[in-house]
């Protein structure tokens, strides 16, 4: 019994549970937090670019940056690698060749260990467009004797974006129907193709890729439409400019040499001398004859022009323009502060120079039914004639004061 007793106290005593307790709490760490050590992960993640200008696209050869992570065990079984990316701040960079630093952007619990590379060369290049109207190449196997007549493209013009470099590189751009489409004489879809002189070094969007076209393979002698085109010589009235010109008919068509048609962008009139021309006119006008014989305008040798003119206007400061005062009661006298203005003035070129301030133009204001020894007035400024208009008064305002009565 003596034994047991003695056994049960040393159990019982404070040295004894303080030996328990670290025995407890080593086994659990060793079952539990053994198993919670950290693992580490080599992963390759990709870089996104942020705060971009409008219009400015990035070239880099560098496009993931390798990472060592190390997160625990538990963490780095239910990791997304796609959420892991590295991210490139270009605020504030505009065109031209830059080595920023890459910063990554881990998840919760995820320790960064090394990154390669920490910074990457990067040129940014301006993003422009440029619209082309499309052309047509004709196929070379087309017979003698045929050609296109009544030509239709639709959309007539596309849209290239793309850098600076990539779209001075393009000529021109076209679509190629083979003769073969051109005889079913149906509406035909062809993709547009871009002549560059040199291969492009970024994406090249093109909109649209393809262009619907309507023509007819005509047999005879090739014809074909074109604009007429106005010459004029010298320069209307210094008081009038060109508004608009009418053409009637606006275009003339042509028959001759398919190769010299396909040089010939417009018919041109005689020169038609405008020097100091004041009013509108309406004059018929020859057009010019080619130098070829091989080419001539079938339905037209004339055309009548609308010359439509519009008036042109000049201003001019006048500055110290006395100010009277109207309106004022009999036996009172005001002062005006200040006592002039600037007035701008609107005419034609050949009126504005030859203005006569003194009978054309009255600048006063009017102080009746003021019963204030002080007030603030408007300018007015009118003119007798029709010749010129008042366009402004500076100041336009001014204070006038009772200095006797």
């Amino acid at each position: 019994m003596n034994l047991s007793k003695k056994i049960d106290e040393i159990l019982t005593s404070r040295l004894a549970l303080w030996a328990i307790s670290v025995a407890i709490a080593s086994l659990m760490w060793f079952f539990i937090g053994g198993y919670t050590h950290n693992e580490t992960l080599r992963i390759l993640a990709r870089i996104e670019f942020l705060n971009l200008q409008p219009h400015i696209t990035v070239r880099s050869s560098v496009n993931e940056v390798l990472l060592e992570l190390e997160a625990p065990a538990g963490v780095m079984q239910s990791l997304a690698y796609d959420s892991i990316v590295s991210e490139v701040d270009l605020r504030g960079f505009s065109s031209g060749k830059f080595r920023p630093v890459v910063r990554p952007r881990l998840p919760p619990n995820v320790i960064l260990r090394s990154m390669s590379p920490t910074e990457i060369d990067v040129e940014l290049l301006r993003q422009v467009s440029r619209i082309l109207t499309v052309d047509v190449t004709l196929p070379q196997d087309i017979p003698a004797g045929y050609y296109l007549e009544a030509v239709e493209i639709v959309p007539r013009e596309v849209n290239i974006r793309g850098t600076e470099g990539d779209v001075a590189k393009i000529g021109s751009v076209s679509i190629a129907p083979t003769f073969s489409e051109l005889q079913t004489g149906m509406e035909l879809l062809l993709p547009v193709s871009i002549a560059q002189s040199e291969p492009f070094e970024d994406e090249v969007i093109l909109e649209p890729t393809q262009v619907r076209i309507n023509a007819a393979l005509v047999a005879g002698i090739p014809r074909r439409r074109v604009p007429v085109n106005v010459r004029l010589a010298g320069r209307p009235s210094s008081d009038y400019e060109i508004g608009t010109i009418i053409i009637d008919p606006a275009e003339v068509t042509l028959q001759g040499d398919r190769e010299i048609l396909d040089r010939i962008s417009a018919v041109d009139t005689e020169m038609i001398d405008i020097t100091n021309l004041s009013a509108d006119q309406v004059i018929v006008v020859p057009l010019r004859a080619f130098e070829e014989e091989d080419v001539s305008i079938l339905n037209a040798s004339a055309v009548r022009l609308s010359i439509q003119l519009e008036p042109v206007f000049a201003q001019k400061l006048i500055s110290n323009v006395e100010i009277s005062v109207e309106g004022s009661a009999e036996h009172t006298e005001w002062s005006v502060v200040p006592p002039v203005v600037g007035i701008t003035l609107e005419a034609p070129p050949s009126v504005i120079e030859t203005l006569d301030l003194e009978y054309n133009l009255k600048t006063f204001v009017d102080v009746s039914g003021i019963f204030l020894r002080q007030a603030v007035l408007p300018v007015w400024a009118e003119s007798a004639s029709d010749s010129f208009r008042v366009v402004n008064v500076e100041p336009s305002t001014v204070t006038v004061n009772v200095v006797g009565e």
